[in-house]
Formats: C-alpha cells, structure tokens, sequence
C-alpha cells in the first residue's frame, strides 16, 4: 500500500494531479484529478489509454465529431484510446480520469 498527496503530484503541463508510473513503479494504471473553472476549455485525449471520467461536481459538455454529452455531477463517461473531446466546464467542476495502458507502452 503507497500513500499519495494528491495536491503534492500537480503537473503545470496538464493543469492536473496525476498519480502515474513514476509515482507507482507500475506502468498499468493512473489517477488524475483535475479542476476546472466555469467556461473553461481542456482538450480530453486518452492518447492510447482506455480512460474513465467521472464528474465530481459542477456541469460539463463533451464534443467531438458532431457528438456532444452533457455530464451532470457523479456521472461518468468512458474513452476509448484513439478518441479526443473538448471538455467545456459548464460550471466550476471537479473530475476524476482512471486510465489504464491497453498497450504497455513508455511516456
């Protein structure tokens, strides 16, 4: 068992906490935790991972290719590795993404 402060793993790149391989030792799985501002715009990308967000708190739009869903709080939505969306907070919201890596693969 591994303790983790999140607020201690916040990455500028991402503008997230990210629990990942460097913080595990292991490359199967991850944690982000993310906080976004009302009318905020983030780019959401697997890039690879197969990826579960699930909305904390607050309202937000995902959008890609003609499709939206809207995410109220405590829903979820699952990514697929090759798709990307444009989150859009619709309030101030908290989320979580669980990923994992379908292909073992180094970052």
């Amino acid at each position: 068992m591994k303790l983790f402060n999140i607020r201690d793993l916040y990455q500028e790149k991402y503008r997230e906490y990210i629990v990942g391989s460097a913080d595990t030792g292991k490359q199967s799985v991850y944690l982000v935790y993310g906080e976004a501002a009302g009318n905020e715009k983030r780019n959401m990308t697997p890039g690879g991972h197969d990826e579960i967000l699930f909305l904390l708190s607050g309202e937000a739009l995902l959008e890609n290719s003609g499709q939206s869903i809207k995410l109220r709080q405590e829903q979820a939505v699952f990514m697929d590795p090759d798709e990307s969306f444009t989150f859009t907070a619709l309030s101030d919201c908290r989320y979580v993404v669980a990923g994992t890596h379908t292909v073992p693969h180094e970052h």
